[in-house]
């Protein structure tokens, strides 16, 4: 016979031992009284288990809950007599082993079942508790029990048609009460077929009284659900659920609500999402086809992360029978190599060139039918087969390009996509490091994809992986970046190589560019912080790409550059040299500092960061009028005018009216691209009458209401606006042309015409001259071999840095030949570069002389 622990303890009388036997042992509860004060907590307390009514407060209230609401009512009498708060320590003193005292009671479980229960009190100093405190502790022994009286669980229950683990009906018992609930009744009901994700792997993780555990408080749950609207609970094996209640959208989501809480209590809540299919109950169909119809929603749910409750349809039928074809040809398509992959490049922004691929998997039929990849994929995750083609495809991408390299070509790395399942089912590791060694390639030519999802739910596993990965030398990237809740401390955990940014946060509008760029600034500067390159995917708009770049992000992958592109494409395309970069993804450690850096107090003082923004006010647009609310001193020394305070309200009035519209079209533009800003040229009257010439740069902060604020950035470039006009309207006076000469860094010579004087003369625009000048057009305009022979002589003058002096001749725009006085002069420069000022002109009449006489 099996013993108790009464039977156990009185052989053992220490005690020191007992206690000890005592806290080692697997309790369900422990509970500690104070029998002084009255009070009383639960040191430990197994969740939704017992019908405990109170976890501490009161010990009279926690005494008289129990006695009604938790001890079988055979046994009440017993108890209340024991644990009477009055008498409770004197009948422990007087126990056959004094403070100790064992009884047996069937305790109410939460689902309203009797379950046989061990409690085991001691008090007194000799067993280390304070005086007047007692210590209970309760065990289960319902198994115990049922043996030692040679009861059945029908016996125990009382009643066979009910799961002994959940108190709910089984299935028969269910369909049977089903119909007689439906029959009669004007009620609208509906099945709810009841499912969890992954509930063997939660039994792997968490050990299987866990899942017991939760399967009861499930039950727990859908029995009182059932109770409390007239419907019924039942429970089919396994992790499979099924309720009858009235249809009520708002009520089945609460129930999806308790049931999800119940799972993320053990954290990890969304490896293990609950799903809810539901029919709605006609009459005119068979009981048995309703269930398998809500069974079907409950499959489709379980596809969905955000809708997790599904109603069935009936095209849910065809979407089935479709999902079994795919399964019926996916094994004879991987054997006849229908699956291929195709290799999307990844590419350097700035110059387009391709520093590496991503791996797609393609279903091509003999027929040439393709089968997208978003029929296929889903349905082979779903039911299991996703790492089936993931290991088909790792194996044929490593094939590829050890074929590529032994035909002499340059490799780039390829990446492939890794599946929450691979993870959990396979050891990634050994696999991929088989693969490099198989066909002889180096590490960093094959790289790992792992979508953030993955990352987010299961952690702990995934963390292990990458590191192990990395160990091996492997290449780790973060897919779908931001399509879930990436954090800065989980970059920093999982150490990861590359960040793949998902592009959704490219598609912005008016409503949501702000938090858009706010979002990518704040990705992009978290990246930087941990030296982490970005790829950015779904790239399809120069527009895309430009932003990117000015956000600094290096590597992009999308329709712009390139689609996914089959094998033979791909190879011509990298088989150009100018069309790659071998030098990969790298993050670049000395990229731009962060201007946050400049507002570090122990680093800056005001004065030296307003020396380096230069002259900056907040502007005020609201209405008609535009005011400057706050300026640095940069600012009123670049306006200099003495009514400074005069002009901060209505600047519009300072403006020729020429001006006003183009400073609103600034605002209005700058408002539209809060990245990049506006940036124009205004005039402003000065106080005699005359204009000032700034070039603004205006960039939107935000709105107050009605008010809309600007940064402006000035600059005073009057003085240099009006050596512009002065040349401007020298070129329109001057019979000359001038124009300059210098060396470049790489000794090309360089030719600049400063204006053009001699246009109606030449024949061709000042633009026209200086683009055959640095050219090579500008030789076919020398006639003879004379002319061509002055002309080699004034590059040997330019070359010596000699003055010269001579005349040249040159073909016109009509293809006439013009004489022209050439005037050149040399001006010494600290920076050695070789600088000419050469002046064409018009001879007269006197001037004119056979061409090819120069002085030097």
């Amino acid at each position: 016979m099996d013993t108790g622990f009464f039977d156990l303890l009185k052989h053992v009388r220490q005690p020191e031992t007992i206690v000890r036997f005592l806290d080692n042992s697997s309790y369900d509860e422990l509970l500690e009284i104070d029998v002084k004060q009255q009070t009383f907590k639960s040191v430990f307390h197994v969740s939704k288990k017992y019908a405990m009514p109170l976890t501490k407060g009161s010990y009279r209230e926690v005494f008289i809950g129990m006695s009604e609401e938790l001890i079988h009512p055979e046994e009440r009498e017993r108890f209340v007599e024991l644990m009477n708060p009055e008498t409770i320590l004197y009948r422990l003193s007087g126990s056959e082993i004094p403070g100790l005292c064992c009884e047996e009671y069937r305790f109410r479980l939460i689902v309203g079942n009797w379950h046989w229960v061990e409690m085991v009190l001691i008090a007194g100093e000799e067993y280390g508790l304070e005086p007047d405190v007692i210590r209970m502790y309760i065990f289960d022994c319902q198994s115990r029990k049922i043996r030692e009286l040679g009861l059945t669980d029908t016996a125990v229950y009382a009643d066979n048609n009910r799961n002994e683990m959940t108190g709910l009906l089984k299935k028969r018992a269910f369909v049977k009460d089903v119909q007689q609930r439906i029959k009669n009744t004007d009620t609208e009901w509906c099945l709810v077929s009841i499912d969890i994700d992954n509930f063997k792997l939660f039994n792997e993780w968490y050990g299987h009284s866990e899942g017991d555990l939760l399967m009861i408080q499930i039950g727990a749950t859908l029995l009182e659900a059932g109770e409390r609207t007239g419907g019924t609970a039942g429970y089919f094996g396994q992790d499979d659920f099924c309720l009858l209640i009235p249809y009520d959208m708002e009520l089945i989501g609460h129930i999806y609500e308790d049931i999800s809480a119940l799972i993320g209590s053990r954290g990890n809540s969304s490896s293990f999402l609950p799903a809810f299919g539901i029919c709605i109950v006609k009459r005119e169909y068979e009981l048995m086809d309703m269930l398998d119809r809500a069974l079907l929603a409950a499959q489709v749910a379980k596809e969905g992360y955000h809708s997790r409750i599904r109603v069935f349809e009936k095209g849910m039928y065809s979407r089935t029978n479709a999902e079994y074809r795919v399964l019926t040809d996916f094994s004879r398509a991987l054997k006849q190599h229908e699956i291929v992959f195709y290799l999307q490049p990844q590419c350097r922004a700035s110059s387009g060139k391709i520093v590496g691929a991503e791996a797609l998997a393609r279903w091509i039929k003999p027929d040439g039918t393709v089968i997208p990849p978003d029929t296929f994929i889903p349905v082979l995750e779903k039911r299991g087969l996703i790492s089936d083609l993931d290991l088909y495809i790792w194996d044929d991408v490593c094939r590829w390009q050890h074929e590529w390299i032994k035909s002499g070509h340059t490799p780039l790395p390829v990446s492939v996509n890794v599946s929450v399942s691979d993870i959990l089912h396979t050891d990634l590791p050994a696999i991929f490091e088989n693969l490099i060694k198989k066909y002889e390639l180096e590490r960093n030519l094959l790289k790992i994809e792992i979508t953030e999802s993955s990352y987010i739910t299961n952690t702990a596993l995934v963390m292990e992986t990458v590191r192990s990965l990395r160990e091996k030398g492997f290449t780790v990237l973060m897919d779908d970046f931001g399509s879930g809740s990436s954090t800065l401390n989980m970059l920093k955990n999982l150490n990861i190589d590359v960040i793949k940014l998902d592009a959704q946060f490219l598609n912005m509008n008016e409503s949501n560019e702000e938090k858009s760029i706010q979002i990518l600034e704040s990705v992009t500067n978290m990246t930087k912080t941990i030296g982490v390159p970005i790829i950015v995917e779904g790239v399809e708009t120069k527009e895309q790409k430009d932003f990117l770049i000015d956000m600094g992000c290096r590597y992009i992958q999308g329709y712009y550059f390139y689609r996914p592109l089959p094998i033979t494409d791909f190879e011509i395309l990298i088989d150009d040299p100018d069309k790659i970069d071998t030098s990969g993804i790298s993050f670049k450690a000395n990229q731009q500092f962060r201007l946050r850096e400049l507002l570090d107090n122990n680093i800056y003082s005001d004065t030296m960061l307003n020396n380096i923004l230069g002259p900056c006010a907040l502007y005020s647009w609201h209405g008609d009028d535009v005011d400057i609310v706050r300026y640095n001193e940069q600012f009123y020394e670049a306006v200099d005018v003495p009514d400074f305070s005069e002009r901060l309200v209505c600047i519009q009035r300072f403006l020729p009216k020429a001006d006003i519209p183009r400073m609103t079209e600034l605002l209005r533009l700058a408002q539209r691209d809060r990245l990049n800003g506006s940036k124009g040229l205004l005039h402003f009257y000065k106080t005699d009458g005359t204009l000032s010439t700034f070039h603004m740069h205006f960039y939107y902060l935000h709105s107050e209401g009605e008010e809309k604020i600007f940064y402006g950035s000035v600059r005073n470039i009057t003085k240099l606006s009006n050596l512009e006009k002065q040349m401007s309207l020298l070129s329109h006076i001057s019979t000359d042309t001038v124009l300059f000469l210098s060396r470049t860094s790489g000794g090309d010579i360089r030719f600049t015409v400063l204006f053009n004087g001699l246009e109606n003369i030449i024949g061709i625009s000042a633009h026209e001259l200086e683009t055959e000048l640095n050219g090579e057009n500008f030789i076919d305009r020398i006639g003879s071999e004379n002319d061509l022979s002055v002309y080699k002589e004034v590059l040997e003058h330019i070359q010596k840095t000699e003055p010269f002096s001579t005349k040249v001749c040159i073909r016109n725009a009509n293809g006439d030949h013009v004489t022209l006085n050439a005037v050149g002069n040399y001006i010494p420069d600290e920076t050695n570069t070789m600088d000419y000022i050469i002046i064409l002109s018009k001879p007269t009449e006197e001037e004119k002389q056979p061409v090819g006489s120069s002085e030097a």
